[in-house]
């Protein structure tokens, strides 16, 4: 790695439970969260942070939140967060900052910012960004003019060719792309939530969506299935004159037992 780099990984749909031995369509998500933690120690032999991409918990309970914490502060770097629609924020805030899990939103590295934004909608599987995010992305951008902007957020605001899944993302997504597309310095994007590799450029920004660290979606499909694929994260290298690789990694075999027949969660 290059002078002027640095590594983050995201870490998403984590999925688990106050009870250890919880599976989640057969897969035991305590468990590959920690095949998935010993692939990282392996395989990732410099990172500057970690970031958790949402759905952290299943049940939103304190005992999986704290767990977490407990599993992943391995890695000695600061980690950061954002919720999905299966987290509990009340909860969140009672346990977080917690070991090494950060609740910062805004991250300087180097020239870089990362903008961490909230895209739930409470009572909801679908995401939205309310006013006083896409308020917080522009006062990032307006304050940091000269710092290549990564923005991360867990909700989709692009369509992936998999009918129920589109109807699962941001409802504000034009909204969005209509605040970053006065801003220059917006380099990349990235999302959890679709349990899926996927990349996509919108308005010359790439997009990305990163595998779960447990059960795997089908693209290109109108209804839900699962895929056979092993579980996963992203590496991202951002460098400073503005340039990023990123790539995913996956665990070698499946984790747990493949429902074939699963019809949702």
């Amino acid at each position: 790695m290059r002078d002027g780099a640095h590594r983050i990984l995201q870490i998403s749909d984590i999925h688990l439970g106050a009870d250890v031995n919880r599976e989640l369509l057969g897969v035991k998500t305590n468990e590959s969260l920690q095949a998935i933690i010993r692939h990282i120690q392996e395989r990732q032999t410099k990172m500057d942070a970690i970031i958790l991409s949402g759905d952290l918990s299943q049940d939103g309970s304190a005992t999986s939140y704290k767990r977490l914490a407990s599993l992943i502060d391995v890695f000695n770097v600061p980690i950061y967060f954002i919720p999905g629609n299966h987290d509990n924020q009340q909860v969140m805030r009672t346990v977080y900052p917690f070991e090494n899990i950060l609740d910062n939103r805004h991250i300087l590295f180097g020239d870089w910012q990362i903008i961490l934004l909230d895209s739930q909608k409470p009572g909801a599987v679908e995401g939205h960004l309310k006013a006083t995010e896409l308020q917080f992305l522009r006062e990032c951008l307006e304050k940091y003019p000269q710092h290549h902007a990564m923005i991360m957020f867990h909700h989709q605001p692009f369509n992936l060719g998999c009918t129920w899944l589109d109807k699962l993302g941001v409802t504000n997504a034009e909204q969005f792309w209509q605040t970053v597309e006065n801003y220059s310095n917006v380099k990349v994007v990235f999302v959890g939530h679709v349990h899926q590799e996927f990349f996509q450029q919108i308005k010359n920004i790439p997009c990305y969506a990163v595998p779960s660290t447990c059960i795997q979606f089908q693209g290109c499909r109108p209804d839900f299935a699962l895929e056979n694929i092993p579980p996963g994260y992203r590496w991202i290298t951002l460098h400073d004159d503005g340039q990023l690789e990123t790539g995913i990694e996956r665990l070698p075999h499946y984790i747990g037992r493949f429902d074939a027949k699963a019809k949702g969660y």
